[in-house]
């Protein structure tokens, strides 16, 4: 499975020896760069919805001022 993930380097030096170490540098950076992608998209829609809730909460205050001074 591993040697699917490899590049070309890895791959000739999986036939050297010691490709249990190289399969788990790959899947251990694997891990690592997809916990950083999905951190990024936790925090992307987090803003996206404390932007939403803070837009709604404006709007409707300023329709009640505007109810209020009619």
């Amino acid at each position: 499975m591993f040697s699917l993930l490899s590049c070309v380097t890895c791959q000739a030096n999986s036939a050297l020896g010691g490709s249990d170490a190289i399969g788990w540098s790959i899947f251990f950076l694997l891990i690592c760069i997809i916990m950083v992608v999905s951190m990024v998209v936790f925090f992307i829609a987090r803003i996206a919805i404390r932007s939403r809730k803070y837009a709604l909460l404006e709007e409707s205050e300023m329709l009640a001022e505007l109810q209020q001074s009619h």
